[in-house]
């Protein structure tokens, strides 16, 4: 049967025991500290993470189609601008992006692919925002039979599903690799009137898709 007793020595002074445990656990709030301040270094410069993105607004003023015969053949008029918000996660690096490439598109048809948003340089932990506006007439667009159905029952109710892509490469500060990015962003658009006030539009999630590339 065991019993403890304290560890006092000549004089009641401390034994090397509790010295021994004050060391202990000294170094054991140093090892985790280090290694704290290790992993952080290690996101930090190491890691990369892609850009997030959001479409934060949308307004759609124009969508008439004039049905083709046969469906490949049909025509649109549009007016419509898009904002989408780009964060950079990461802590250290800044992101390079080249030119954007947008392209909108209906039921799986692309129908303006006229807009592109100039080069620019992304900072750490910070939000840029991409504002496009595009617009044509009687404009060509490729879609199938079930697609001008689509655009009819949508028509009926004045909200119309369109998608937003913007396709890019980008460069992490400090790496030498140039990786393609591309951003989709799903729409839920209401027809509204340019003179009537605008309807709040839903903030929507985008996806991104990346190269698995080394670097990227």
């Amino acid at each position: 049967m065991a019993f403890w007793e304290p560890c006092f020595g000549k004089d009641n002074e401390c034994c090397d025991c509790d010295c021994s445990w004050t060391k202990f656990l000294i170094w054991s709030a140093v090892v985790l500290v280090v290694g704290g301040l290790v992993a952080v270094l290690v996101i930090a410069f190491a890691v990369v993470y892609p850009p997030k993105a959001t479409a934060d607004d949308a307004v759609l003023q124009r969508f008439a189609l004039a049905p083709g015969n046969p469906a490949a053949n049909s025509t649109i008029s549009y007016n419509l601008t898009a904002t989408v918000s780009l964060r950079n996660p990461n802590i250290y690096r800044a992101i390079a992006y080249e030119p954007l490439a947008v392209a909108f598109s209906f039921n799986g048809s692309r129908f303006d692919d006229s807009a592109t948003v100039p080069a620019f340089d992304h900072k750490p932990r910070k939000t840029a925002t991409v504002r496009v506006t595009v617009g044509g007439v009687g404009k060509p667009v490729k879609l199938t039979a079930p697609g001008v159905k689509e655009f009819a029952a949508e028509n009926d109710t004045g909200k119309f599903a369109v998608e937003v892509r913007l396709d890019t490469t980008l460069q992490y500060k400090g790496r030498s690799a140039k990786c393609p990015l591309v951003v989709v962003c799903p729409l839920q658009l209401q027809l509204v009137d340019p003179d009537v006030a605008a309807t709040v539009f839903q903030r929507t999630k985008c996806t991104i898709l990346r190269a698995k590339k080394s670097g990227c």
